[in-house]
């Protein structure tokens, strides 16, 4: 039987609650950092852009993501014997080498993209407040990977959701197994403990 308590914390027949919320939130980040972007790219300066960029300017919008998925990852660490278990054999393999990629893109991405404004000189600013201030001249250094690699790992990690998106739908509509019951937080059918 589900306590009150662990519907909190993750069992090997669902997700927690904690993990639901980190999960989608991200997914919500994700999906408002790549639509404005497209949105720019489409549209230019429209009334919609700006509107979009107000609600989630992308700056700030990728602070929160680097916060949000690390605390993901710290849930993720802490739960890791409570879990559900992945799947046997070799899609259990791929389905982890997938999170941890995921995981390594949306630390990376933002990391790398807060060191270039502060290289580049300019303040560290989440909707309006800044967080810190700027830098008292250019650092080279700081600004050169998120030059080479932030738009690059960013549409990389764009086609990894795309992939983690028809696995989920695989797993509902041809394996029905379960698994993106769990993490809409519907138990398997065994009991939860």
């Amino acid at each position: 039987m589900t306590t009150p308590a662990n519907r909190w914390r993750d069992t090997p027949n669902r997700y927690g609650l904690v993990s639901r919320l980190l999960h989608w939130l991200t997914a919500a980040q994700v999906i408002l950092l790549f639509g404005v972007l497209l949105a720019w790219k489409g549209f230019g300066e429209h009334p919609v852009t700006l509107l979009l960029a107000r609600i989630g300017p992308h700056g700030s919008l990728g602070a929160m993501l680097l916060v949000t998925t690390l605390l993901r990852a710290i849930w993720a660490y802490r739960q890791r014997h409570h879990r559900p278990p992945r799947p046997p054999g070799l899609g259990g393999l791929l389905a982890r080498c997938m999170h941890l990629a995921f995981y390594a893109l949306l630390i990376l991405i933002p990391a790398m993209a807060i060191l270039r404004q502060y290289g580049r000189g300019g303040p560290l600013i989440f909707y309006g407040k800044e967080l810190m201030p700027e830098a008292e001249r250019e650092i080279a250094w700081m600004m050169a990977p998120a030059d080479l690699l932030h738009s690059t790992l960013a549409w990389l990690l764009l086609a990894l959701i795309v992939g983690h998106v028809a696995m989920a739908l695989a797993h509902r509509l041809w394996l029905k197994d379960g698994i993106l019951a769990r993490m809409l937080g519907n138990p398997s059918p065994q009991q939860d403990t």
